[in-house]
């Protein structure tokens, strides 16, 4: 966050943009950061076929130019909010390739989007546009709900602390949740899941050795956070580590703390399994219902 210098955000239409647009407007206000907006469209013509679209200058050239006003008319707003503003509405069938064109084009830092939260369910839909761009994207993304952030919001940063061949991703998630809470004026909080499998646990015996050994991990838990923390320059309010897997435990601190928004680091999977399987990440993401930042992972 301290070296933002640019963050896209995508705009889409309907109310819910003016909430995603009010939110990167505060984080590029906070840090004199340059606000590229973009709109990717492919739409309203779905009933015509793509090769023919294509050809027709007039009906293409239409299409941008009435969704350019509506971008325009969107940003004006906030255009004094922020030190600089840029905007680009462009043609992309595959709506994720086109905001990773613009992000790459615009230099980005971060990447701005609105996801609509289920109404029954609370949780925060992620449409295959969102599953391809957490997958391609090489800079933070953050997925935001349409509503206005709370003050003192609580920001949570997801770690393995035991995965020490993603030890700069961990790091950078420090980093990047820390900066997050200052822009914020929030408060960090860390969280761990370490699940012990049932083979394990039988093998302890005795409940007493079984809480022993639950108190040797959260004792190397803080001590590996800690150290990862001085590494980062990273000071936060507050350590949760609990037994469970991930996605269970990471849910259900967010709901219990009220957080705001979630950090969590992404190792996008190739081919196949990727597809159908997904990975832990994207588990989360399922599972919580509060904005969510992905910072990429080699």
């Amino acid at each position: 966050m301290q070296s933002m210098k640019n963050i896209l955000v995508v705009l889409d239409t309907g109310d819910a943009a003016r909430y995603v647009l009010e939110k990167a407007a505060s984080l590029a206000q906070a840090n004199h950061a340059t606000l590229h907006a973009v709109r990717v469209v492919y739409e309203g013509v779905a009933d015509l076929v793509p090769s023919v679209i294509d050809q027709s200058v007039d009906l293409k050239t239409f299409i941008l130019e009435s969704a350019e006003a509506e971008l325009e008319e969107l940003l004006d707003p906030v255009r004094r909010k922020v030190d600089a503003l840029e905007s680009a509405t462009l043609w992309n069938h595959r709506h994720w390739e086109g905001v990773l064109h613009a992000a790459e084009q615009s230099g980005a830092d971060l990447i701005i989007k609105g996801a609509e939260p289920h109404g029954r369910f609370g949780e925060v839909i992620r449409t295959p546009d969102d599953w391809n761009l957490l997958r391609h994207a090489t800079v933070p993304v953050m997925l935001v709900k349409p509503q206005a952030w709370v003050p003192e919001p609580r920001i949570l940063c997801a770690l393995d602390p035991f995965d020490d061949s993603h030890r700069k991703l961990s790091i950078a998630l420090l980093q990047e949740s820390q900066g997050l809470a200052s822009v914020l004026g929030g408060e960090l909080t860390v969280v761990v899941a370490y699940p012990l499998f049932e083979p394990w646990v039988g093998e302890l015996g005795a409940l007493g050795n079984y809480e022993e050994l639950k108190q040797n991990i959260e004792t190397e838990i803080r001590s590996r956070v800690d150290d990862l923390a001085r590494e980062a320059g990273v000071r936060f309010r507050d350590l949760v580590a609990e037994e469970g897997h991930a996605t269970q435990v990471i849910s259900q601190v967010a709901e219990d703390t009220d957080a705001e928004l979630l950090v969590i680091g992404t190792h996008a999977r190739e081919g196949v399994k990727g597809v159908l399987l997904g990975n832990t990440s994207e588990r989360i993401l399922h599972a919580v219902a509060t904005d969510v930042v992905t910072v990429h992972g080699n």
